[in-house]
């Protein structure tokens, strides 16, 4: 049995893109069942969850029998997709070699751009530091959209003639720049991001996740008590 680790609870603006959702939706996609491990904040942070299963007490991980644990959603989403031989080319194929370059270009080139703009907008209290901050993200933001949806050149696929992880990565990653409102100047770019979220297997995945948190609270996470084990 394949089990995802996730959260018991997160805060509204991240429910729904948890990255333990792409870990869901390639399983989804592949058609292998799984199950869910939810985990709180001082289960992520314990030693024998740092020690065998994340070492940055991070989540996703997916567990299998019979195999050592996947860390980090990319990971998980290509070794899925690899052995699972869809959605990602055969191996050795230009198609194999051009879904990597987009999964790890977003990952390395685009999320961390759009998690500059989320950090100003929900994790900033000094309101002068955000006025101040806050144009310069969101420039940088919107010129590396810009460069996306021009490496797209209006394609239906970022890859191929289908479907692929490229696909599936960047349209997660795209939740970011979609609840910020940095893709209401690039309707086509907006356009394409929703036809790959209304894939059956990713709306299942974002539902089943946010059913989840929205069965717990905070008081789940038990931050409390994580915050007295760091200050002991």
């Amino acid at each position: 049995m394949i089990i995802v680790t996730a959260m018991k609870w997160a805060p509204p603006f991240a429910a729904g893109q948890v990255r333990d959702h792409r870990a869901r939706w390639i399983l989804n996609e592949v058609g292998w069942p799984y199950e869910v491990r939810l985990v709180d904040a001082p289960t992520m942070k314990s030693a024998e969850y740092c020690g065998a299963l994340q070492p940055f007490g991070q989540l996703p991980v997916l567990q299998e029998d019979g195999r050592p644990p996947v860390f980090e959603s990319g990971a998980i989403v290509l070794d899925v997709a690899m052995r699972a031989g869809r959605f990602i080319g055969a191996e050795g194929t230009p198609e194999r070699a051009a879904a990597l370059q987009w999964v790890i270009a977003g990952l390395n080139s685009l999320e961390p751009v759009l998690f500059n703009v989320a950090e100003v907008e929900y994790f900033m209290d000094d309101e002068e530091v955000k006025t101040a901050r806050r144009p310069v993200v969101v420039r940088q933001a919107k010129e590396r959209l810009s460069m996306l949806e021009h490496a797209r050149a209006g394609r239906d696929w970022f890859v191929g003639d289908g479907f692929t992880v490229a696909d599936l990565m960047l349209a997660s990653i795209l939740k970011i720049a979609d609840r910020l409102s940095l893709l209401d100047e690039l309707p086509a770019l907006a356009a394409w991001h929703r036809s790959i979220l209304a894939r059956p297997a990713h709306v299942r995945a974002e539902e089943d996740q946010k059913a989840e948190i929205a069965r717990h609270t905070p008081a789940d996470m038990r931050y409390s008590e994580l915050a007295q084990q760091e200050g002991a």
